[in-house]
């Protein structure tokens, strides 16, 4: 065949234009540019919950930088989910995926990841939960519904701050410590939904601030359908009302004072550890912070139901406590499965020490408020993250989260995380790996021993050494102090 000369050979062909290129492929371009982006090991383990175009999307820096919005959240949720590792092993993290990924390493300065943590937008971090929330959610089953109630804990807990001057003003450290001899401590009051085992919100206050003011904070995260479960210092006559005023029960312990008031043989007996009683309402507002219309809109008098329960005390001896509640029927709501709904907010003093203890965030190092409470974020992403992976696991499963260990999916995480570099653009091969995490982390069952005895205490002593009692400049030590015996 004759081949025809070319036409107006002179001209350039970038004259023609380019070919028109369809909308599909343009996405699929976006999507293989989200995916390099994202070199993290923790982005394809968690690639359903938190698809990287998603993230892509929801970031508002456009510019090319190594430390995007992206790559930051992946580097300090690694240190997060590694227990609170330090910034410079984060920075050795984001190396070795720029070297992955063949781009050129960022100089090892911690200064700048420092700083592009503290440029994290809060709304990009809002999003993100909101996203692993709504995926707990859909994988919630009946059988983790109490009668068709979901249930809800709120307690409040305290952390340590690095002792700056920002940290010491917003959270001042305990009076009983000298000044420059202690760290400043911050309250925290959060939510966990025990149906999807997340924590769904927190506030950050003093730690002198009473815990009431945190649940008027985060009454919001209560709807219709809900069982609201804490102890006696959420025991209020205002957040009882307002809770049932929103169509949300409520199983709270009887607080003390109204404990030492309490006459058993008052009211209408139900059965032998059940009563009905009238509450009036008090005087004045409590501590609880309402708002003088809301105050004057609660009833005047509600009914309410006290249960008598015995449980193990600290010291492994039987005792008895009163809960009260504004479940009402004995018949639908037996005194012995309201007690143990109670005994269920024992679940959210181990998620504490989930996040404390075996996170080891029981001191944060950040030098202001603002980085104190963005961590405390990223510990509840990374926290909820981990839940949503249980969940996903046991879909369609007779097992409950409760069986699943926290530290032992830690440990799996630690030990799998190596074979999911590189797998974000092999879907078969990454579908595969995370069936097979998936199916190990349902092995890792814990034995359910209920009642078994726990004291709070610790076998291993602390060293002699003294207590810091003046500022360090200024202080003496006693040479003789840590080798000090009492007498026989």
């Amino acid at each position: 065949m004759k081949k025809l000369p070319p036409f107006l050979p002179g001209l350039s062909t970038k004259l023609q234009g380019r070919r028109r290129r369809r909308q599909l492929e343009i996405l699929k371009q976006k999507r293989a540019e989200a995916i390099d982006a994202s070199h993290a090991e923790l982005a394809a383990l968690f690639h359903d919950i938190l698809p990287a175009d998603w993230l892509s999307s929801i970031a508002s820096d456009q510019r090319e930088s190594i430390y995007t919005q992206a790559v930051v959240f992946w580097a300090w949720l690694s240190q997060v989910m590694e227990q609170n590792e330090s910034c410079a092993k984060a920075l050795a993290r984001v190396e070795g995926w720029c070297e992955a990924a063949g781009e050129s390493r960022p100089a090892f300065d911690t200064s700048a990841y420092c700083k592009a943590r503290g440029r994290l937008p809060d709304e990009f971090l809002d999003r993100i939960h909101g996203r692993i929330e709504r995926f707990a959610e859909a994988r919630v089953e009946n059988h983790q519904l109490w009668r068709g109630l979901r249930i809800k804990a709120i307690d409040g807990t305290s952390v340590k701050l690095m002792d700056t001057p920002e940290n010491q003003i917003k959270y001042p450290q305990p009076s009983a410590q000298a000044k420059g001899c202690g760290f400043p401590v911050m309250g925290i009051v959060g939510v966990l939904d025990l149906a999807r085992g997340t924590l769904s919100d927190f506030i950050t206050c003093p730690f002198r601030q009473h815990d009431i003011k945190g649940f008027y904070q985060l009454r919001g995260h209560f709807k219709a359908g809900d069982l609201a479960v804490g102890d006696r210092a959420f025991c209020s006559y205002e957040m009882l009302a307002l809770l049932a005023a929103g169509g949300v029960h409520s199983v709270m312990r009887l607080h003390q004072r109204r404990d030492a008031k309490r006459d058993w043989k008052a009211g209408r007996r139900i059965d032998r550890n059940s009563r009905l009683v009238v509450w009036r309402k008090p005087a004045k507002k409590g501590a609880t912070g309402l708002g003088s219309e809301e105050w004057d809109s609660l009833p005047t008098t509600m009914e309410l139901r006290y249960v008598r329960t015995e449980v193990p005390g600290r010291d492994g001896k039987p005792r008895t406590i009163y809960l009260v509640t504004t479940l009402l029927d004995g018949d639908d709501y037996p005194d012995e499965e309201v007690a143990e709904v109670y005994h269920q907010r024992w679940g959210i003093e181990v998620k504490i020490r989930d996040i404390k203890t075996t996170m080891k965030f029981e001191m944060l190092r950040v030098k202001t408020p603002a980085m104190a409470h963005r961590t405390v974020k990223m510990i509840q992403i990374a926290y909820n993250l981990i839940k949503a992976r249980q969940a996903e696991a046991i879909r369609g499963e007779a097992i409950s989260l409760e069986e699943l260990g926290f530290k032992a999916t830690l440990d799996l995480i630690d030990e799998c995380l190596g074979g999911f570099a590189g797998l974000q653009r092999h879907p078969r091969l990454l579908a595969r790996s995370l069936e097979m995490f998936e199916q190990r982390l349902r092995e890792r069952l814990l034995p359910l021993r209920p009642g078994r005895q726990e004291p709070r205490a610790v076998k291993t002593r602390p060293k002699p050494y003294q207590y810091l009692t003046k500022p360090r400049h200024e202080f003496t030590e006693i040479q003789h102090r840590g080798k000090y015996r009492k007498a026989a």
